[in-house]
């Protein structure tokens, strides 16, 4: 037996095979262990591709929902993914990350062919994008109409839709991690703008009377007479309360810097009207001159502001202010949330005044200097106007023939028509509101003008007569005008107009 066993190995016929054998197992497994890597490799690509696609979708769209924006991820994600039966999706991720960047994970396990049996699972791959989402810094001015018209359940509707408004910018400005993403300026009007007492005494206001304006309604038996209007309420023993009223053409609607005379901005002062000859509104003070002179006079005399006023109901230099002061663009989201709900409705319409002062906000010039420069790469400046009315200087039924406003009274001639004639007393309704169409027509170009580039949006409510056309041609594009029918909807339309500007501007 031990010699049978001697000549079976001393055989040597059959090593080649034994060794061959033996040298084979370990190259075979080596090479399915370089296949398994490999296959683990391509499907590592395949979903890294697939995930920057998807997130690049994603980063573009305007959500600012986590929800969302994981759904829509997941959605376009899956869509562009396209695996081996032996490779499966275990988990896919879409966040908002710091600096207004998109963040998405995704991983997948392969069915190995060797190695598994080794590490005792699948060959886990994994794949990681950031995009961010590279949109421009917003300033957007909220021009809301505050007339006598507006009050009831249009004002409260406003209320709820521009407040609903700021927190959806705001919401908005937060998913992008940039702190001056978006800002946000208020300006509410009626027949005037309120920019605050507290720019009483800055170089932009008239201080010294200056301005043409003042010597228009101090009249005298022989003209007029000027006056300055802080001396005047001096001698009355009360401040300004903040209007102004608007510049000397073409300075009401350019954005042109006060500086001297007639650029620069008027304290609004309403005078003393006549104590009889006719039914006058404002008469807080006794006239100085004897009843029979003519009613000019008794109206533009200064020597009467000695006299001891009577501020009842309302009346006084002030009459017409009693609207909510404008806010300066800023992200003081709760502030400019309390200023829209202290609104309150008063006044005729001047749609031009509001519109102004909404440019003055956005303006890199004075009287603010808050925007940045015009044109700046990135930058984006948004007006949202709304009204309720045509644009009005309603007759007062007296010797004035019109109500006092920001333009003064009709007779001043303050407002220019399209011919560049000045209405006066003798002109009808309709025309002192062509007037003042031609004037918004105007200052709408000028604002849209390509050195200026601000995008405007408009928004008529509940208006059943007259035309829409100024407000439709003041529009940047036929779909920033919008025709309102009940007030209920303006939600809706606040709601609208936040994602198109999130979608043209902010998120892409």
């Amino acid at each position: 037996m031990l010699r049978r066993l001697r000549s079976v190995l001393a055989d040597r016929r059959g090593n080649v095979a034994v060794v061959v054998a033996l040298a084979l197992a370990p190259l075979s497994l080596a090479a399915l262990g370089a296949l398994d890597i490999a296959r683990a490799t391509a499907a590592k690509l395949i979903l890294q591709d697939a995930l920057d696609a998807a997130t690049l979708a994603t980063a573009k769209s305007t959500t600012t929902d986590p929800t969302v924006l994981q759904a829509t991820g997941d959605r376009i994600f899956r869509q562009n993914l396209t695996l081996d039966s032996d490779v499966t999706l275990a988990s896919d991720t879409f966040v908002f990350g710091a600096g207004g960047t998109v963040v998405a994970n995704a991983a997948a396990n392969v069915k190995p062919l060797i190695i598994g049996s080794i590490t005792g699972g699948p060959i886990k791959v994994g794949a990681h994008t950031e995009v961010k989402r590279a949109g421009n810094e917003l300033e957007i001015a909220l021009v809301l109409d505050n007339t006598g018209s507006m009050a009831g359940t249009k004002l409260s509707n406003l209320k709820t839709a521009a407040s609903n408004f700021i927190d959806s910018m705001s919401a908005a400005a937060a998913q992008t991690g940039d702190p001056n993403a978006i800002k946000i300026s208020l300006i509410p009007f009626s027949n005037t703008v309120r920019v605050g007492s507290s720019f009483a005494t800055a170089t932009w206001i008239d201080q010294n009377g200056s301005s043409p304006i003042n010597n228009e309604i101090f009249t005298t038996a022989t003209g007029t007479q000027w006056a300055n209007r802080f001396t005047l309420l001096a001698t009355l023993h009360t401040s300004w309360a903040g209007c102004v009223e608007s510049r000397q053409a073409p300075y009401d609607i350019q954005d042109t810097p006060p500086g001297t005379g007639a650029t620069l901005f008027t304290p609004y002062f309403a005078p003393d009207e006549p104590d009889n000859g006719g039914t006058f509104y404002n008469d807080y003070l006794n006239d100085s001159q004897p009843k029979g002179t003519a009613w000019q006079v008794r109206q533009g005399g200064i020597a009467k502001y000695s006299n001891s006023p009577d501020f009842s109901n309302g009346m006084g230099p002030n009459w017409g202010c009693n609207l909510q002061t404008l806010q300066r663009l800023s992200t003081g989201w709760s502030a400019l949330k309390t200023a829209i709900n202290a609104m309150q409705a008063g006044g005729d319409t001047n749609i031009p005044m509001g519109l102004m002062w909404g440019w003055h906000t956005l303006s890199p010039n004075a009287p603010f200097a808050d925007g940045v420069a015009y044109l700046t790469p990135k930058h984006k400046k948004i007006v949202i106007l709304m009204t309720d009315g045509q644009n009005t200087m309603t007759d007062s039924g007296n010797s004035n023939t019109s109500f006092y406003s920001a333009a003064g009274y009709a007779w001043q001639g303050r407002v220019l028509q399209a011919s560049g004639t000045p209405i006066g007393s003798n002109n009808t309704q309709a025309e002192r509101t062509a007037a003042l169409d031609d004037r918004l027509s105007k200052l709408c170009t000028n604002m849209k003008a390509v050195d200026k580039d601000i995008e405007i949006y408009t928004m008529r409510v509940e208006v059943t007569g007259g035309t829409s056309t100024v407000l439709q041609n003041c529009a940047s594009a036929a779909d920033h005008y919008f025709d309102v029918t009940n007030s209920a909807q303006l939600d809706a339309t606040f709601q609208q107009i936040a994602g198109s500007i999130a979608s043209l501007h902010l998120s892409k």
